[in-house]
């Protein structure tokens, strides 16, 4: 089985400047256009990412059930990575590590930042109780930015797709929905989703970074450098 792949300085620059420019021009200039457009002509396909968003926040909600006083999602991550990497000897083993390391800091990130940006939702912004760029109101309807949604789950992906690249299009599809569905619920802008989704691959990132030291990799790469033509 070859090793899983991670994401290359060069790949990471890439990502950042992809999510993080566009952002730049969203949040002055096109974010709240495109959020009353869609509020407007996408009424029809809300019930579905509702029941989608649902649904995904229940299966959650029972992987952070409690056992041993550890969430269970991240009681089975880290015993993935002990099994892979002590007793099988896997190069799988970095994956295990990085899924949990990316998704707890996403979340943590996301929510952290939430609490200090303040932005108002979408919906505050269709109510005509703004007229700046949402930032900092100490009032109903913030926390737009940046996504948490959006960094939940796309954290239990966007490593899986890194790791495997030939299915990245399969693995990338529930949470490219997810955060869709952020914005015809009138939840998030645009630059709030994109945000959170550089916020994955930041931790990603840095998490393979990690997983490479000889501590946790072992004689064996945990994780390879992903090639260019992945």
């Amino acid at each position: 089985m070859p090793a899983p792949a991670l994401l290359t300085p060069r790949q990471f620059l890439r990502l950042s400047i992809g999510l993080l420019a566009p952002c730049l021009l969203l949040i002055p200039f096109f974010d709240q256009p495109l959020a009353l457009f869609l509020h407007e002509h996408c009424a029809p396909a809300r019930p579905f990412f509702e029941a989608l968003t649902s649904r995904a926040d229940r299966l959650h909600d029972l992987s952070k059930t409690h056992l041993l006083g550890i969430p269970l999602i991240f009681l089975a991550l880290g015993l993935g990575f002990i099994l892979c990497r002590w007793v099988l000897r896997s190069p799988a083993a970095g994956l295990f590590l990085v899924l949990l390391l990316t998704h707890e800091l996403s979340m943590v990130a996301a929510r952290v930042l939430k609490g200090v940006l303040l932005r108002l939702r979408p919906a505050a912004l269709f109510t005509g109780s703004y007229h700046d760029l949402g930032f900092w109101h100490d009032a109903p309807h913030t926390g737009s930015f940046p996504s948490t949604h959006t960094a939940v789950y796309c954290s239990l992906f966007v490593p899986l797709a890194v790791a495997y690249p030939r299915h990245r299009l399969p693995l990338l599809l529930f949470p490219a929905l997810i955060a869709l569905g952020r914005l015809i619920l009138d939840m998030h802008y645009l630059s709030d989703v994109l945000f959170s989704v550089w916020l994955v691959v930041l931790f990603t990132f840095l998490s393979g970074q990690l997983a490479q030291l000889p501590a946790l990799a072992g004689s064996q790469p945990a994780l390879v450098p992903a090639t260019v033509e992945d």
